[in-house]
């Protein structure tokens, strides 16, 4: 089979998916949901079992030839609080609920639309024909549809949407930014000859038409995303994590956080200590199952380090997991633009065409985040609290309330990324 005739059925099959997803009107059932909660309760149980009853039990009782009494007591000693606290943090995070729109907003008709309407009818691009996905209506509906998976894509948005009329006016009034040198001008013309340039999302995110649930019937508090698992809309949604089989949002997002520390002390401390001494036994007696709780404690020990590090950067930024997305859209597309423009080897052009771009927008993620608090302490105590027990063990709350939020001023009313120039005097 040719290989565009192959791209043409992975894409079909990705887009017929997406579509099947989107209009899933009912939730999953609920042992479904729940499935993974036992699964990692009975995890944590077999690991206790192995490393107590066949390393520890052994060498207190003089049965062990790797282990003297005293080492199995000290490591008894040290691994009975890490399993208790990681039990305990796990229990907290599946028993406290992210948050539901339902229980603070009222229902209420959809509201009118604004000045912004919704964008038109979706314009197939080149791509779309040359690849042959026009032929496939999962294609069509899910690029229309502004509740899809990931809603409208960011090209779709870029031809779709018109400019608020107050951001024409402000951007005709302000000036450009200065250019500092001929080399300068010369990039800027001739990117912008070539179309190479930023293009953040213009959806009016924020207005009341944008954030209208048409499965809740309310409109949704910043922050809040509908998740198709539980069936609800959760304020501040991050994602739905099957592993605690519900979302992770305002309410339990410190939880999961402090979840996924203990749990990744308690893997590093279990498969550093039983591999030390299965290998100092050598291959006299060699337990299976130790075998097994060293490779599975690895395995968890690479993910929940994974997660902690990379939601302690979220939080830093101000940011959950999905409004993620959205920069990465953007830098994905920055990309692939300026390696087209640029080729893959030109890296110092397009270092400046980024620093061009940063003094024109600011960064992504930080200037460019919506939520973004000026600083990474706040964003953690946001959170995670101000109280430093709270940010180890799950204890506390976190400052938000997943209600209210304020936007950052570098954005205007409706939600959309301005330019430096058109941004409050005090920020430029």
């Amino acid at each position: 089979m040719p290989s565009n005739s192959i791209c043409r059925v992975v894409e079909d099959a990705k887009y017929q998916a997406r579509e099947k997803r989107a209009t899933r009107d009912k939730p999953p059932p609920w042992i479904t949901v729940k499935l993974m909660v036992p699964i990692t309760l009975g995890i944590m149980v077999y690991a206790a079992y192995v490393y107590i009853g066949r390393l520890c039990v052994p060498a207190i009782r003089r049965r062990s030839s790797v282990l003297d009494r005293g080492g199995g007591i000290a490591l008894l000693v040290v691994f009975c609080p890490l399993f208790l606290w990681m039990v305990w943090a796990y229990v907290v995070v599946v028993l406290t609920p992210p948050g539901f729109a339902r229980d603070h907003v009222p229902k209420c008709p959809p509201p009118p639309a604004g000045q912004s309407a919704p964008p038109p009818p979706f314009v197939p691009t080149n791509s779309d024909l040359e690849s042959g996905t026009m032929n496939n209506p999962a294609r069509i509906s899910s690029a229309g549809r502004l509740d899809s998976i990931g809603g409208p894509s960011y090209e779709d948005l870029q031809l779709r949407t018109p400019l608020g009329s107050h951001e024409r006016h402000e951007s005709n009034d302000a000036p450009d930014p200065p250019l500092n040198d001929k080399s300068t001008l010369d990039l800027r013309i001739k990117m912008a000859m070539m179309n190479v340039e930023r293009r953040p999302p213009i959806t009016p995110v924020l207005l009341p038409e944008f954030r209208y649930c048409t499965k809740d019937e309310l409109v949704k508090p910043y922050r809040a995303h509908h998740c198709r698992m539980c069936g609800t809309c959760v304020l501040k949604y991050d994602h739905h994590c099957p592993w605690i089989g519900q979302c992770v949002g305002a309410r339990n997002h410190k939880f999961f956080i402090n979840f996924n520390l203990a749990a990744m002390i308690f893997t590093a401390y279990t498969f550093g200590t039983l591999l030390a001494y299965t290998v100092r036994g050598g291959g006299d007696d060699l337990d299976v199952q130790n075998i097994v709780i060293i490779a599975l404690s690895a395995l968890f020990f690479i993910f929940t380090f994974s997660l902690f590090v990379s939601h302690c950067h979220l939080l830093y930024l101000s940011q959950s997991t999905v409004e993620s997305m959205r920069d990465r859209t953007i830098k994905d597309r920055e990309s692939h633009v300026m390696n087209d423009a640029l080729g893959f080897c030109n890296l110092s052009t397009k270092r400046e065409l980024k620093r061009l771009w940063d003094e024109e927008w600011g960064r992504i993620g930080k200037e460019g985040n919506m939520w973004w608090l000026e600083s990474g302490r706040k964003g953690w105590e946001d959170t995670m609290g101000t109280w430093w027990v709270g940010w180890i063990f799950p204890v506390g709350r976190g400052l938000s309330d997943g209600l209210h939020y304020t936007p950052n001023p570098r954005f205007d009313q409706e939600g959309r990324w301005r330019r430096r120039k058109d941004w409050p005097a005090h920020l430029r």
